[in-house]
């Protein structure tokens, strides 16, 4: 097994394992960043898992959960990344990711702008727009 087959099957059964209530299951979630890890995946690895995220908006992956700890380990790095990702497609999670860095004070004024435009976007779900709304109003309140 190619090196990329590894962080593909490890994606793959992320996905699959997504239930009804738009949950992915935390052992499979844990075992395969576990996997992706153990494979030597390091930074390379982050496009991948935002792309995943992308495709799951609403997805309940943790809070922050296995693959934003896996992420976030790359600091320096996986702020473009991120960045980029949630320009795209704002998803719960990559809110939530942003957040953190603001809290963290990474491009905290770049971020705030980012959190401020997806809330006022109409191609967004509400679910996710909320989300962003009340991550600018506490950042904006602290």
């Amino acid at each position: 097994m190619t090196d990329m087959e590894i962080l593909e099957k490890a994606i793959a059964r992320i996905e699959a394992s997504i239930d009804e209530y738009d949950e992915a299951d935390t052992s499979v979630i844990y075992d395969s960043v576990d996997a992706i890890a153990n494979a030597g995946y390091k930074s390379e690895a982050i496009e991948a898992l935002l792309q995943l995220l992308e495709r799951h908006p609403l997805t309940y992956f943790g809070d922050p959960g296995a693959i934003v700890h896996f992420i976030e380990q790359f600091g320096g790095e996986y702020e473009n990344f991120l960045a980029e990702s949630v320009k795209r497609t704002p998803t719960n999670t990559t809110v939530l990711m942003l957040n953190r860095c603001i809290n963290a004070g990474e491009r905290t004024e770049e971020f705030m702008g980012i959190l401020k435009e997806i809330a006022g976007r109409t191609d967004v779900d509400k679910d996710i727009k909320e989300r962003a709304q009340e991550f600018v109003y506490f950042q904006a309140n602290q």
